[in-house]
């Protein structure tokens, strides 16, 4: 299921989260979450040139940027990307808080720089739309790979096939072929004693070859 497809599973609408209002007094600091529609976050990505980059030959090694780049799909203007995004939860002090604490300190950097947090979120979303795309036709293309090789696969194998049966078929002659003449070199033998022993009774000599051949 795509990232699109959860979002519709829950109505089309999702809740995105801005920066905690201050504290009054005892009061725990709150996180206000505002509602947005499918329709304000999803972008239209170029599917042609997805499609071109996923008929390329190396397909599977293209970078993930490249995929973005040929689906359209750009960063906000205000400099805050993705990348940027995931590069600061990875670094202090994010990576070693809480997940609530850091999540209430990063929607106070994006307010005070004044970045609204439904821009990663449609950026993010663009991505995996373009990833999934990207996926669709890439996997259409390697399925059209296997196919093909499963029937050439199918042909070489009944091509082994007839040549294993052609191949036990002339096993299976050699010997008979060798009894044959095996048999026909013993009757040859035999003629040709006895009609030595008729010639030899005119001729002072053998003229006619009896050696015992070696089989």
């Amino acid at each position: 299921m795509s990232f699109l497809d959860l979002l519709q599973t829950v109505g089309g609408r999702l809740g995105i989260l801005e920066a905690p209002s201050k504290a009054t007094g005892g009061e725990a600091v709150k996180v206000a979450t505002r509602t947005v529609t499918l329709d304000e976050l999803k972008s239209e990505i170029r599917s042609e040139a997805v499609r071109t980059l996923a008929d390329l030959p190396a397909e599977l090694s293209v970078p993930y940027e490249k995929i973005f780049e040929a689906a359209g799909v750009t960063a906000p203007a205000h400099g805050w990307n993705v990348a940027r995004l995931e590069a600061l939860l990875r670094a202090e002090p994010y990576k070693s808080q809480e997940r609530a604490l850091a999540q209430r300190t990063l929607l106070s950097l994006l307010n005070s720089e004044r970045v609204h947090p439904e821009d990663l979120v449609k950026e993010a979303m663009a991505q995996d739309q373009a990833l999934d795309a990207f996926e669709v036709f890439v996997r259409r293309k390697v399925e059209d790979h296997m196919a093909m090789a499963e029937h050439q696969i199918a042909e070489l194998d009944a091509k082994i096939q007839a040549l294993q049966t052609e191949r036990a078929r002339l096993a299976e002659r050699i010997p008979l072929d060798q009894d044959k003449l095996r048999e026909w070199r013993r009757r040859k033998r035999a003629y040709e004693r006895d009609l030595a022993a008729a010639i030899g009774y005119l001729t002072d000599r053998p003229v006619i070859t009896t050696d015992e051949l070696a089989e």
